[in-house]
């Protein structure tokens, strides 16, 4: 019964492991801007694929739309078949009256491997609940429990001196698909903009 309950723990614990969760991390906030509300800001995707760079914009959009922010997309305001250059931005910088540009990077991807061993110790117990939980730990197989994780940098810069004034790096562990990452990224991005009084 004691082996059974603990092969059903260790079960419990590579479920939970393996599920879907996002943390922001090395989150970066210049306090100069901070609590300058903006009104206007550009959504600009940077990823391989086409596809993906539109997915980031929309989400981060329909996120700050929220806050009563207007938001503009790369992929719908940006010259297409031409090399953009400092100038291509300042000069649409200044006619749209842009506060900010919003930066979404793909940042890769990687895989996290984790050992769970069979069996634990209790040192208060009976003899027997002490010698077949502790001996599962030696005698049971491990649990081997790899993790996709999905790598994402977002950047905030504001369009006067071109100067970032928020960032933060971004883990997604076993995501279902690209869109579930970039829902939860713009969503947890956004309420730390909200946070830093960049939105309100």
């Amino acid at each position: 019964m004691i082996l059974k309950s603990t092969g059903i723990l260790i079960f419990l614990i590579i479920l939970l492991s393996c599920s879907s969760s996002t943390q922001l991390t090395d989150i970066y906030v210049d306090k100069n801007f901070a609590a300058e509300e903006l009104k206007k800001v550009l959504v600009l995707g940077i990823a391989k694929e086409d596809w993906k760079k539109k997915v980031y914009e929309n989400e981060f959009r329909s996120e700050l739309r929220k806050h009563n922010i207007e938001v503009l997309t790369a992929w719908q305001e940006l010259p297409k078949g031409e090399e953009l250059t400092k100038e291509t931005f300042e000069k649409y910088f200044k006619d749209q009256n842009v506060d900010a540009v919003l930066v979404a990077i793909a940042a890769g991807e990687s895989t996290e491997e984790t050992l769970y061993s069979g069996g634990t110790s209790h040192v208060y117990m009976g003899f027997y609940g002490f010698y077949f939980s502790t001996a599962a730990v030696f005698y049971s197989p491990g649990y081997l429990s790899e993790e996709k994780i999905v790598h994402m940098k977002t950047n905030l810069y504001e369009t006067g001196e071109g100067k970032i004034i928020w960032s933060a790096k971004s883990q997604s562990y076993e995501p279902k698909n690209t869109k579930e990452v970039i829902q939860t990224v713009s969503r947890d991005v956004v309420d730390e903009l909200y946070l830093a009084g960049f939105v309100k």
